[in-house]
């Protein structure tokens, strides 16, 4: 074989099976474009507290893109590259998400919808990396690549397929995430780079070849394009390095950020590590309202979680929560290393929790039993924590009965400790060098002889002196957070808020042998109006949240020792009978019969708890109980659901419509090189006249076999006009409207044939020589063969010709 017929042979394979020129794309660009992606979905990492969703959006990439870019080069055929993505993402997500059978993977699924709509209604940045969430990013990673396979092989755009891309910045910006990963957006440039420039040189590669193949004369280019690749991403880089110092941090769209309770740190998997945060937001946020029984004394506190755990350098953690007991209205068993007839408090309250806040159950104490709850729930024995079933932070009604240790100072000074098996991992302290440095502090502190009971009164009268509340102070000086570590530095500083406090009484507490954890809740917020029983109805906010450190003691079990200093805590006293600090006012309308109240040591009259409809002191309003029924406001969960089913479909008449698109964008591709004269991608006008009559026909079902002669094609397209005449009818006049159609197209089609020609057999360049009204006409010649091909179609093949036209799938 001569070297001008391998040239040959290799560019017709290069063109693809259709002959187009770049049908069957470029795997250098395929894998630059997932390289890019790769790269962009690095700047969603500052919505999730964990990434591990990062590993699967890689491998659903790489196969949708191979699967496309596989397809394409055997076919060279766009369609099937396309329904090869979306199939391969379609299995590679049914992977991640299957469970065994097909019934109960559809079942699977419909669990995650819920759990999903309930996250979104609940949760806020950084986001819990739920398989709910996971499979939403998925399900979004996989639109864009279609979008970005398309952009770039369907019809051949360059700045176009980076605009899907711009999802990944601004998602996090509009969640307000100011936090800012300059090496991310280093490497997302660097991956645009040689993305810009592998595009770049495929659009001009494929050019030259067909310029070659139709006889000009093409000189190797080198280089070029790596110029505007890079000054495309050191311009980018610029702009991105002055936004991150001049623009101001995003605070994100409201509509978004306000659909729950406000991203407090309670409604993450550990509430300890934003708590600092909320508590210094602007504007404090509503969490919950309650009444109780307790009418006298101390107010205790409103336990949401507790964490137990603590290694290494990191911050406390909780532990794993067993759920071992279900919350079924019953007597519940009472709290680890309690003992019967230990001095205790009882009482009933009511709460009104809002949507949003925790999965975790708010509890005056440890729950003796819990009535009116909405869904599952289940109670941790060890913790006492009780947490959804479902892990589900949704708006509740309950009334809970509660016992709070409440050991004297004596009582508490003469214990020693014996530890249960069970109970001695909480007495262990990493092996860490800030360590050492807690434990000279605490040397200086206790009597070595003393009871441990008195050694950990002498620990927390060590925090009431010499130290100073501050939520900005551990921020400004870098040792914000609950390690041994920050613990080390905060007790050198002397200033921290409750975090610091309570990690460091636990901390010293575990060295001297007693069992500790910390306690993350709220503390008892700020009496307001009174309710139709007379007592004042509480308000907690964002403002109330609060950690405070527990320790096992023998017989009374795990009680809480208080070192945050008392001007930081606000109201902990509650008012006597019949004081309020409002207007007596009815704030809520009680619905259902009042519980019987509990005697307690600290209330001499007790009263009922309120029945309380809706967190807001608002009339008429249903109770949690009867959402069901709900008029009067809007359900969320049904907007949710509606906007999910509303964006699925048009996700699926939007793919649906792609090859419709596609077929579009080629059409005007062709005309632009028809009109203009200087057709970007075709070497000359009656060449993309020609190639567009003879996908049309195609389109219209013609069979044009590879191979067939100009005069063998024109023939094949115009005895499809020909079936517009009925052989059973007489001969039809020359002033018939339908006969003269006919001979206008097919004249119309021999003149696209001769230009067509003309361009192919003619010196290089004669094409170029047309007048602005010659080309006019030609395009016009290729209308009128379109309106013909399509007056002669039957109504389903002009459907199809639309929605699903043959041409793309490389079918002649």
């Amino acid at each position: 074989m001569s070297a001008q017929a391998t040239t040959t042979a290799q560019m017709r394979r290069r063109q693809g099976w259709k002959g187009t020129p770049g049908a069957n794309g470029s795997w250098v660009v395929t894998v630059s474009l997932a390289v890019l992606i790769f790269s962009a979905t690095n700047l969603l990492w500052p919505i999730f507290d964990t990434n591990t969703w990062s590993a699967k959006a890689i491998v659903l990439v790489t196969i949708m893109l191979g699967a496309a870019a596989l397809v394409r080069t055997f076919t060279g055929s766009q369609l099937w590259a396309l329904i090869a993505s979306i199939v391969g993402g379609a299995i590679v997500l049914v992977g991640f998400t299957g469970r065994g059978s097909p019934r109960a993977t559809v079942e699977g699924w419909g669990v995650l919808a819920e759990q999903l709509v309930e996250q979104l209604r609940s949760d806020a940045a950084p986001l819990r990396e739920t398989d709910a969430m996971t499979t939403l990013v998925l399900i979004g990673v996989a639109i864009i690549v279609v979008l970005c396979d398309f952009f770039v092989f369907g019809i051949r755009g360059r700045s176009l397929a980076m605009l899907p891309l711009l999802a990944f910045p601004l998602i996090p910006m509009a969640l307000g995430i100011d936090a800012f990963d300059g090496w991310a957006y280093v490497f997302a440039a660097l991956a645009l780079a040689v993305f810009l420039y592998a595009v770049s040189s495929w659009h001009q590669r494929v050019h030259d070849e067909e310029l070659s193949y139709q006889g000009f004369l093409v000189d190797s280019r080198g280089l070029a394009g790596l110029g505007g690749a890079l000054g495309v991403t050191a311009v980018s880089l610029v702009a991105v390095l002055v936004a991150s110092t001049v623009v101001p941090a995003p605070t994100g769209i409201d509509a978004i950020r306000q659909t729950s309770t406000a991203g407090l740190s309670t409604n993450r998997a550990n509430p300890i590590i934003d708590l600092g945060e909320d508590l210094r937001r602007n504007n404090a946020v509503e969490v919950l309202r309650y009444a109780t029984t307790t009418d006298q004394g101390s107010l205790p506190y409103l336990t949401l979680q507790t964490l137990s755990d603590l290694n290494g350098s990191d911050d406390w953690t909780p532990g794993a929560f067993d759920g071992n007991v279900a919350i079924d209205g019953s007597e519940l068993p009472l709290p680890t290393g309690v003992s019967a007839g230990a001095q205790s408090s009882e009482f009933t309250t009511r709460i009104v929790l809002n949507d949003g806040v925790s999965s975790f159950l708010p509890r005056p104490g440890f729950a003796a039993s819990i009535v009116d709850l909405q869904g599952e729930f289940l109670l941790e024995e060890q913790t006492g924590d009780v947490r959804s079933a479902n892990d589900e932070a949704l708006a509740q009604n309950y009334e809970i009965q509660t016992v709070v240790p409440t050991p004297s100072f004596e009582t508490i000074s003469q214990l020693e400790v014996d530890v249960p098996p069970e109970l001695e991992p909480l007495t262990q302290v990493p092996d860490e060098p800030s360590a050492d440095r807690i434990r000279d502090v605490l040397a200086g502190i206790v009597d070595e002889n003393a009871p441990a009971g008195t050694q950990a009164l002498q620990l927390q009268a060590f925090f009431a002196k010499g130290f100073a509340y501050s939520e900005t102070a551990p921020v400004q000086q870098g040792y914000d957070g609950t390690s041994l570590d920050v613990i080390a530095a905060f007790l050198d500083a002397r200033a921290g808020y409750c975090v610091h406090y309570a990690s460091a009484m636990a901390v010293m507490a575990r060295m001297l042998g007693i069992p500790s954890r910390i306690g993350v809740g709220f503390t008892p917020g700020s009496a307001g109006e009174l309710n139709a029983e007379g007592q004042p109805v509480y308000t907690v906010t964002s403002d109330q949240l609060h950690a405070w450190a527990e320790l096992y003691l023998p017989g009374h079990g795990w009680v809480m020792f208080e070192t945050t200093p008392a001007g930081a805590l606000g109201n902990l006293v509650a008012p006597g009978p019949g004081e309020t600090t409002a207007p007596t006012i009815d704030p809520f309308e009680t619905t259902t019969p009042t519980p019987t109240p509990v005697e307690t040591q600290s209330t001499a009259a007790p009263t009922v708890p309120p029945e309380t409809p809706t967190p807001t002191p608002t009339d008429g309003t249903q109770t949690a109980g009867d959402q069901e029924g709900e008029e009067a406001g809007i359900d969320l969960t049904a907007v949710f659901v509606t906007l999910a089913v509303i964006a699925g479909a048009l996700a699926v008449i939007a793919l649906l419509l792609i090859p419709a698109f596609l077929r579009a964008a080629r059409r005007r591709a062709r005309r632009t090189a028809v009109l203009t004269g200087r057709p970007p991608q075709h070497p000359s006008a009656g060449t993309a006249a020609w190639q567009e009559i003879s996908e049309s026909a195609v389109d219209y079902g013609v069979r044009l076999a590879t191979g067939l002669t100009p005069e063998a094609v024109v023939a094949a397209i115009a005895g499809a006009f020909e079936t517009r005449r009925d052989p059973a009818d007489a001969p039809a006049s020359a002033t018939d409207p339908a006969v003269a159609e006919v001979d206008d197209a097919r004249s119309a089609l021999d003149r696209i044939r001769v230009e067509h020609e003309h361009a192919a057999f003619s010196d290089p360049g004669a094409g170029e020589q047309l007048s602005a009204g010659e080309r006019s006409a030609l395009w016009n010649d290729v209308l009128v063969v379109r309106a013909a091909l399509r007056a002669a179609a039957a109504p389903a093949v002009r459907r199809r010709a639309v929605l699903a036209p043959a041409s793309l799938s490389g079918r002649r």
